[in-house]
């Protein structure tokens, strides 16, 4: 995928960022994966990662593990979609990849989109400013993306 196509509905970003919000109670980070259609940037759903790894969110950090890509990629087969890009929040303002942001891609494929939320998804309801935005290139290397490049339209 271009990271340029990456679209997300208006209204579909609101309930990502508020149940982001909810999970982590301001206090812990949370997050999600983000589904397209096969064949489409366009996303269509969100699952949170307490959603499939009910411990994710247990230790304040995610710690996702293994067994909860099985139900992942149970849903993405059944339903025809596939992981386009995984979102979580870090405390502060910093939207920097941490040391394991960097060597642990939630999705280790090469143009897989990891985004990254400031204040527990406090403060970015109704746009993607701010948010810190990265592409896999592989090997545990990334590429840094401006918010601007990307689509967040109504549809």
């Amino acid at each position: 995928m271009k990271p340029d196509t990456f679209q997300i509905s208006y209204w579909l970003w609101v309930r990502l960022v508020r149940q982001l919000r909810r999970r982590g109670g301001g206090k812990r980070e949370s997050g999600a994966f983000l589904l397209a259609r096969r064949g489409t940037s366009r996303i269509a759903k969100f699952i949170c990662y307490d959603d499939l790894d009910p411990s994710a969110l247990d230790t304040g950090i995610i710690v996702f593990h293994g067994a909860g890509f099985v139900p992942l990629w149970d849903y993405c087969r059944k339903k025809g979609m596939r992981v386009v890009a995984d979102v979580h929040t870090h405390g502060d303002q910093w939207t920097g990849q941490s040391n394991a942001d960097r060597t642990h891609p939630m999705v280790g494929q090469k143009g897989h989109l990891s985004l990254i939320m400031p204040y527990f998804a406090g403060r970015s309801l109704f746009s993607l400013r701010g948010v810190g935005v990265y592409e896999y290139l592989g090997n545990h290397e990334w590429m840094p993306h401006c918010d601007h490049k990307f689509n967040l339209s109504l549809f």
